[in-house]
């Protein structure tokens, strides 16, 4: 009996395991922060970023004008006005 329940809790808790935010999946917690599972370039080990909203959008901000400033470069030849 007692291997029974053994195996059911072992179960529940592997099943448990199985439900967590996966990567990229995001998660709010009351501060207003929100958090997401990354993997860091060359790693498999997902770590967990946190930051505000505003965080977030200056960060998506700033990624977006890189990608338009390379994606002018490369179609100006890298000359600048």
């Amino acid at each position: 009996m007692t291997i029974k329940m053994s195996l059911a809790v072992l179960c529940t808790m592997i099943l448990l395991g199985c439900s967590s935010t996966h990567d990229g999946q995001q998660a709010s917690n009351e501060d207003g922060m929100i958090c997401e599972l990354k993997k860091p370039t060359g790693s498999n080990i997902p770590k967990r970023v946190c930051m505000t909203k505003e965080q977030k959008e200056a960060q998506e901000k700033a990624g977006q004008e890189y990608i338009n400033q390379q994606r002018n470069r490369a179609t100006t030849g890298g000359l600048t006005h």
